[in-house]
């Protein structure tokens, strides 16, 4: 949706409104970095969570685009009568309001985009100006005098839009479109590429057997990459906006999988198994002499705790972690103490 909303504007399409949260506080139906794009016809793609808020929003567009300025809006969600007619969310958020956004800013950041490379947006909520910054720490624009390049790069690799603290700076990470690499064709990996190209992902699934891969199993659009799991990890373009499910048909070729992912730059790799399995998965890892932190790091066993059994089940609880991964749920930390805890981590 990010990509769709930067086409238009990079078109130099006339009398665009850029809306973006910015901060949210409480309860909030989108988090921060959602963006809504309008026109003098109105909304024109993307949400900033619909409803009073939304429209609160098109009409400060409105009277954007007349004054030329951009404003922060204020949309609070605290009404108490379900009865009424204010939100009754329980929280606040804060949306920057921008009118015409420069055309060659977004054409600039679409095409490092292009290229696979991450991209800071940095906007000043008191001039309007936007400033660039890419992963190698060059500056595309000036930089911002109150703002550090070093922890500019940080906010970028932790890919998390942030209002910087002590500042009027709102530091905005665009990242490539979220690969999705499944290793495994069986039951499992299927269920999740039927899924999966819905919530944004670009799939591919990969798999040493020509009949797990046949067309007719997946989605229009999915991908398939037929060899050697490790030939197919070590020609597969990893990035910080990877996720990898590691689902093949048995514990070896798990270990294969596991032991070629593990040194590549990747948002997020799991791996299925029982309690016993990962837990021996993650021993041979270590012995092996992969990074603990990273091995740590593995969803391993994959998914949300929901009960799931069937593929179908299964596919859904491990979407929904890709899902808490992307958003930075505040749920991961315990969870992934409790993953530690079901196969028997220190």
């Amino acid at each position: 949706m990010n990509l769709e909303i930067f086409r238009e504007i990079a078109s130099g399409r006339p009398g665009l409104v850029l809306c973006t949260v910015i901060q949210v506080k409480g309860s909030a139906p989108r988090h921060v970095g959602s963006r809504m794009l309008a026109g003098p016809e109105g909304l024109i793609t993307g949400s900033i969570g619909g409803g009073l808020g939304e429209a609160t929003a098109l009409a400060a567009g409105r009277e954007a685009l007349a004054s030329r300025r951009s404003v922060v809006l204020e949309v609070e969600m605290q009404g108490t009568e379900v009865e009424g007619a204010e939100m009754v969310c329980g929280g606040l958020s804060r949306v920057l309001v921008e009118p015409s956004p420069s055309p060659a800013t977004y054409k600039a950041l679409l095409e490092r985009v292009a290229r696979g490379e991450r991209t800071l947006l940095v906007k000043s909520l008191a001039t309007g100006e936007t400033a660039l910054l890419g992963g190698n720490g060059e500056w595309l624009s000036d930089r911002p005098q109150t703002l550090e390049t070093s922890t500019a790069l940080r906010v970028l690799d932790a890919g998390r839009a942030t209002l910087a603290a002590g500042s009027e700076l709102f530091l905005d990470p665009v990242l490539p479109p979220e690969k999705l690499l499944i290793l495994g064709g069986g039951h499992v990996g299927r269920a999740l590429a039927a899924i999966t190209p819905g919530l944004g992902f670009t799939v591919t699934v990969a798999d040493e057997r020509r009949e797990f891969l046949e067309a007719e199993r997946f989605p229009a659009g999915v991908a398939t990459r037929l060899g050697s799991f490790t030939q197919i990890v070590a020609s597969y373009p990893f990035d910080l906006s990877t996720y990898v499910v590691i689902v093949t048909r048995g514990h070896l070729c798990d270990l294969e999988c596991a032991r070629a992912v593990i040194g590549k730059p990747y948002r997020y790799a799991g791996l299925m198994g029982s309690r016993r399995k990962t837990r021996l998965m993650v021993e041979q890892l270590l012995a092996d002499g992969a990074d603990p932190a990273r091995v740590d790091a593995l969803y391993a066993p994959i998914g949300q705790e929901i009960g799931a059994e069937t593929p179908e089940e299964l596919a859904v609880a491990i979407a929904g972690e890709l899902i808490a991964v992307r958003h930075g749920a505040e749920c991961l930390a315990a969870q992934r103490q409790a993953r530690r805890e079901k196969r028997g981590a220190p």
